[in-house]
């Protein structure tokens, strides 16, 4: 990718970011995220048709860079699994990640709850945690061809599970204490879903 597409891009996600953090995401403006971008709306429109399309862009970009996280913390570790060969210290290292990203980002993710196009953003995020699965469990995957249960869909139910469970661990004032269970509870689940 053109090093300056790359600029842009990064611009835009840490303009993103610092906005969402004092701004519900209805409020955020194209012109207000190209302003603190210091990029220009025609650039902007260059890449993206609209806000939700960037969103899904912002979401997209911080998946990629937690489960790249996830993987380096994990690297060293050779605790794959017999049964299925992923790696259970990987899985624990993105969850770990994406709820310190949450915690790190606090009024962030506030804004983003509280936005009235939250259902919109838990879809979406349901969305790539269900495609991060698919993409750790695509060889690994334990279900005969008899069976109706496909990766798809336990990706599908597995990423809807977590993202309700860390979804309600918010709402309940997400402490730090409870990072562990959650996190625990969240590989438990989809160790029981996608390697059974």
């Amino acid at each position: 990718m053109d090093l300056r597409i790359q600029k842009t891009y990064r611009s835009l996600l840490v303009a993103f970011t610092k906005l969402l953090e004092t701004h519900r995401y209805e409020d955020v403006t194209i012109a207000m995220l190209c302003d603190e971008a210091m990029i220009r709306r025609t650039t902007f429109y260059k890449h993206f048709a609209d806000k939700s399309e960037f969103f899904s862009f912002f979401v997209d970009s911080l998946r990629i860079e937690i489960t790249k996280y996830g993987e380096e913390q994990s690297a060293g570790s050779r605790s794959a699994e017999a049964d299925g060969g992923v790696n259970a210290e990987e899985g624990l290292a993105i969850l770990r990640a994406l709820v310190d990203f949450m915690l790190d980002h606090e009024r962030m993710i506030d804004n983003i709850f509280e936005s009235s196009m939250s259902g919109m953003m838990v879809l979406m995020m349901a969305d790539r945690v269900a495609e991060t699965l698919r993409e750790r469990y695509r060889d690994k995957f334990q279900k005969s061809e008899a069976d109706v249960i496909t990766l798809a869909s336990a990706s599908e139910f597995a990423a809807g599970g977590i993202v309700r469970l860390f979804e309600k661990w918010w709402v309940r004032g997400h402490s730090v204490e409870g990072k562990v269970e959650l996190i625990t509870i969240a590989e438990a689940m989809v160790t029981r879903v996608l390697r059974s």
